[in-house]
């Protein structure tokens, strides 16, 4: 599957959780040789660096099942983030070795249920520049130490379980 299809897949799932009244969590869907993994990181605003914290593990993920894409689904706001003034969206973003890409769908919250608006497709300097740079450059070293860390981590009971597709 093309990363633009698999962006407006993981999107429309977004909209199923959405509009069944639930918590979108940002989800990262993870391609390698053996297999997509799919990644739900539930932030608590209560827990200082838990999103930093993520960023830095979840890349160190994909070194180690050397991924070669990645795309990553959240709600966000289009707006002053600290205020949530402006309007709610859905966000995917999508990295690989050859394409940077990034779509928005408008949220408009209306009784019966939330309206999604047409697919935006944003340029690359739309989006920012740190998002290109999780997905590991080649083929990173990692340790053994590290290794056993990811498992803890990333394993079926760890803080953000992947699981396989």
């Amino acid at each position: 599957m093309a990363l633009r299809d698999l962006m407006l897949a993981d999107l429309s799932h977004v909209f199923q959780i959405i509009r069944a009244g639930e918590e979108a969590v940002p989800t990262w869907h993870i391609l390698t040789p053996s297999g997509d993994y799919v990644i739900m990181v539930k932030f608590n605003a209560d827990v200082p660096d838990q999103r930093e914290r993520a960023f830095a593990l979840v890349p160190r993920f994909m070194a180690w099942k050397l991924a070669t894409a990645f795309v990553m689904t959240g709600e966000t706001w289009l707006g002053p983030e600290r205020s949530r003034s402006g309007e709610e969206a859905v966000l995917a973003i999508g990295v690989s070795r050859t394409e940077r890409l990034g779509v928005i769908r408008r949220i408009v919250r209306k009784p019966g249920g939330p309206l999604f608006l047409p697919p935006e497709w944003l340029r690359a300097d739309q989006i920012d520049e740190s998002y290109f740079n999780l997905l590991p450059a080649g083929v990173g070293a990692v340790t053994a130490e590290e290794v056993e860390m990811l498992n803890v981590v990333f394993g079926e009971n760890g803080e953000m379980p992947a699981v396989r597709q």
